[in-house]
């Protein structure tokens, strides 16, 4: 269940809950209050048998005081302490009458009619009538409406007891709800925040395992991620810095070996030992030799860094990839040849491609002269070809060398990267020209690849798109 429906079932809880139970005190007190209230209820009972005891008393005094004499103080008296006021006949006619209260002919008649023995009651006032030897009595009394008191006390202590009953509902049902919540989301937050710690403290490789289909499932799954680029990213950095670290190796050698043989040729004419105009034309031709390298290597470190940066001048015009590339072939094969490269031209299509001129001669330069240093026999080769798919021109370069290892295809062109022990040989050279070719290739909107030829050898395969006349 979703942190948002705990939410809304708890919105809804927190009012539904306290409500129920408030009516079903309500309803407790109010049963209990109409119970009280009816009219068959024993409510104070007491006060009944004290009534009904006074009555029998007063009763008894006028009786004697009718046929004996006897002292009246004590009916008025009696009447007087209870409240009551009484009246005595003899022979139909008011003998004397004792206490206060309030005499009303209807309750005389209505007690006539009962013979003048019973009781009646208008709501108010309430008449006792008996009749005795000599004689009878009639006593009123206010009705006795003891229940009016427990009503009212047991409605005053049934509000405070339903007013208490909601707010202990309202407070217990938070506290419910709110671990009902509060756990679901708690949980989380504690799994991420080892998940932080983990990553903070270098643990790279912490996942976090999180299956609960709510809101913080994509987030633990987007920390998983971000923990694998994170970790992706510090290894590629580490690589790089490897790679640099060879670089640098490379460079300084590369650098160090021409400018080692420049400065023994120079102090070798300085000291006179090249003594013939021949030897001195040879000491400036390898003097001229090794300046032309440093400059090929300064130059490739120079069109690396603004390849990197985007910032190399990139002019694309409407080309012939295959007049292109032949054209290519026909002013470097001689020099490619005197290193023991044999380049080949096969099959091209006759394809459009918008793409910079002196971005496909890097590229293809960089190509041969890896399969110019790479090659493992005296004279080696390198077939050219293409073909059309989806759009796109495919140009293979294909050479005849060692290859690479299969798990080292995917890295070939990775900045500053050698696969084997021959190709991280500082001799063999710095290692850009694939990773030039590369960065030119994305230039130009194109990918390359590599792959080993099942007969052996090294494919590199480039790919750019046509242009839209050509796609049409």
């Amino acid at each position: 269940m979703t942190v948002r429906k705990r939410l809304y079932i708890s919105n809804i809880l927190m009012l539904v809950i306290p409500a129920v139970i408030s009516v079903l005190a309500l309803a407790a007190g109010v049963l209990a209050v109409l119970t009280a209230a009816s009219p068959g209820a024993e409510h104070d009972l007491a006060s009944e048998h004290e009534l009904g005891e006074l009555r029998t008393d007063i009763a008894g005094l006028a009786e004697d005081w009718l046929t004996a004499g006897a002292d009246a103080a004590r009916i008025k008296s009696a009447s007087e302490s209870g409240g009551v006021l009484t009246v005595i006949e003899r022979g139909g006619e008011e003998a004397a009458r004792f206490g206060s209260g309030t005499e009303t002919a209807a309750l005389d008649a209505a007690l006539a009619a009962l013979g003048g023995e019973g009781t009646v009651s208008d709501g108010k006032t309430e008449l006792y009538g008996e009749l005795l030897d000599g004689g009878a009595v009639r006593i009123y009394n206010p009705v006795v409406d003891a229940a009016s008191g427990t009503i009212r006390t047991l409605a005053a202590v049934f509000a405070v007891l339903v007013v208490a009953v909601a707010l202990l509902s309202v407070l217990l049902t938070n506290r419910f709800l709110t671990r009902f919540v509060f756990r679901h989301i708690s949980g989380p937050l504690l799994t991420l925040s080892e998940g932080v710690r983990q990553i903070r403290d270098g643990n790279l490789g912490f996942r976090i395992e999180y299956a609960n289909p709510d809101e913080f499932k994509p987030v633990c799954e987007d920390f998983n991620d971000m923990a694998g680029r994170l970790k992706e990213g510090v290894e590629r950095s580490r690589r790089e810095e490897e790679s640099r670290k060879e670089l640098m190796a490379g460079i300084s050698h590369d650098l160090r070996s021409p400018l080692t043989s420049i400065r023994a040729y120079v102090e070798g004419l300085l000291d006179g030992v090249a003594d013939t105009p021949e030897k001195r034309e040879r000491y400036l031709r390898t003097v001229n030799a090794k300046a032309g390298e440093m400059d090929s290597l300064l130059g490739k470190l120079f069109m690396f860094s603004k390849l990197d940066m985007g910032e190399y001048p990139y002019s694309p015009e409407r080309l012939d990839a295959a007049r292109e590339i032949r054209d290519f072939a026909a002013a470097s094969s001689e020099d490619y040849a005197r290193r023991g490269l044999e380049v080949r031209i096969g099959a091209i299509p006759g394809a459009a491609v918008d793409a910079d001129p002196i971005c496909i001669r890097s590229i293809l330069m960089n190509l041969l002269d890896n399969s110019a240093k790479y090659k493992n026999k005296p004279a080696g080769t390198a077939h050219i070809s293409g073909e059309i798919e989806n759009g796109w021109l495919a140009l293979y370069v294909d050479d005849d060398g060692p290859g690479v290892p299969d798990e080292a295809l995917g890295k070939l062109f990775d900045v500053f990267f050698r696969s084997d022990p021959a190709r991280r040989n500082p001799n063999q050279g710095s290692g850009l020209g694939l990773a030039i070719a590369a960065k030119a290739a994305a230039r130009m909107g194109g990918s390359i690849r590599a792959e080993n030829l099942p007969g052996g050898g090294l494919r590199i395969a480039l790919e750019l798109p046509l242009a839209k006349e050509e796609e049409e």
